[in-house]
């Protein structure tokens, strides 16, 4: 079904970093682009266009007065733009494409995402651990109010445990402590045990690939890519790692598959893919990982990020939708992983992040109180 549009709009606003970014509104339906601090070369840029009221004159005089269904709308802001990463109107067009879908409506479901939360954070985030994100999964929750409990009993006791060896906060709202990665993985671990969860690592290994090797400056190592397939493996086994995201720089495909191969985890591509079809379907080929994160701003419309997110649904690998690091109040991506049923969805648990999980608080408590059985996605 096609929509009218009778009303554009765009200006700057600010991220969670305090950095601006770009607000678009498309019959009254607001949405904001976020931006991420580590990126992958590949996605779509995110940036303020010099002049949005120069850009939102031209954007009003080509769209408003037209009908248009979500695939036509995002076409022709391609069109538009005339680059392959959108290099001429930003973050406008994720601002924009999510506000034609806030218009549209979005699909009703009562299959709900799993949390994917980040406890401990370091790396391009800021803390003193090369590891970017310490990530807990609460996989045995069977209402997803519980599950966001789950994750906040644990931020709550992991920081009041360790209160010695606390630093204060990132900017995604994740702890910063005095440990090294591996002190942080031992006692993460033994903290989500005793609330029935499990853990997951996001490596960023983007960011600690210097063209030849590793670089872990909080452990004093450097490693060797063949010997970074083994540090990650003993990993996953020592300490059960359910969910490990880009252990390997951008363009390693080749040993995505082979850790892919030798453990049981999910082994996420996030830099390896950033919601690009075409990049996973070389990833799908080579059978390098078996799940995707999902950023529709990396896509830069909510077409493209769909047809990723169908590509890999399709081919047996979990698409799990995810905030960025450089954040707004924003529940877009909440409400699309709920209308697209994703078994998981990565928005941290403190400090903004909350704003992406309480809005999915208040829809189960509706389904449940309409009868109409919400219940936890399969993982």
């Amino acid at each position: 079904m096609s929509l009218e549009i009778k009303n554009l709009k765009l200006w700057k606003v600010f991220n969670s970093r305090l950095e601006p970014t770009v607000a678009a509104s498309i019959n009254g339906n607001t949405s904001k682009a976020p931006s991420g601090a580590s990126t992958g070369s590949h996605e779509a840029e995110a940036f303020v266009p010099e002049s949005l009221r120069k850009l939102e004159k031209e954007l009003k005089e080509k769209f408003e007065g037209k009908k248009l269904k979500q695939e036509e709308f995002d076409k022709e802001l391609e069109r538009f733009d005339g680059t392959k990463k959108f290099s001429k109107i930003g973050s406008a067009s994720i601002a924009l494409s999510q506000a034609f879908k806030k218009a549209e409506g979005f699909k009703k479901s009562n299959v709900f995402p799993y949390p994917v939360s980040n406890i401990v954070g370091g790396g391009e985030h800021g803390g003193k651990t090369s590891i970017q994100e310490f990530l807990v999964i609460p996989t045995n929750a069977e209402r997803f109010p519980e599950a966001v409990e789950t994750n906040a009993s644990i931020y709550r006791e992991f920081k009041e445990r360790y209160s010695s060896k606390m630093m204060g906060k990132n900017d995604e709202g994740a702890l910063v402590t005095r440990m090294d990665d591996e002190e942080v993985i031992k006692k993460l671990n033994k903290v989500a045990k005793e609330h029935n969860a499990k853990i997951g690592l996001d490596i960023a290994a983007n960011e600690l690939w210097d063209g030849q090797k590793y670089e872990y400056k909080s452990l004093n190592m450097d490693i060797k890519p063949k010997d970074q397939l083994k540090f990650v493996k003993k990993l996953v086994e020592e300490y059960d790692l359910f969910y490990v995201e880009d252990p390997f720089h951008e363009d390693d495909f080749r040993s995505f598959q082979l850790l892919r191969r030798e453990t049981d985890c999910l082994v996420v591509g996030d830099d390896l893919f950033v919601t690009d079809k075409a990049r996973l379907s070389r990833g799908i080929e080579n059978g390098s990982g078996n799940s995707i994160i999902i950023k529709p701003n990396q896509a830069g419309t909510v077409s493209k990020t769909k047809q990723t997110f169908d590509k890999a649904e399709k081919n047996g690998f979990k698409p799990i939708i995810s905030h960025r690091s450089g954040e707004t109040c924003d529940p877009f991506i909440s409400y699309l992983a709920l209308g697209w049923g994703a078994p998981m969805l990565k928005v941290g648990i403190a400090d903004i992040r909350i704003a992406k999980l309480n809005p999915l608080i208040k829809e189960w408590k509706k389904l449940e109180e309409e009868g109409k059985n919400p219940r936890m996605a399969e993982l």
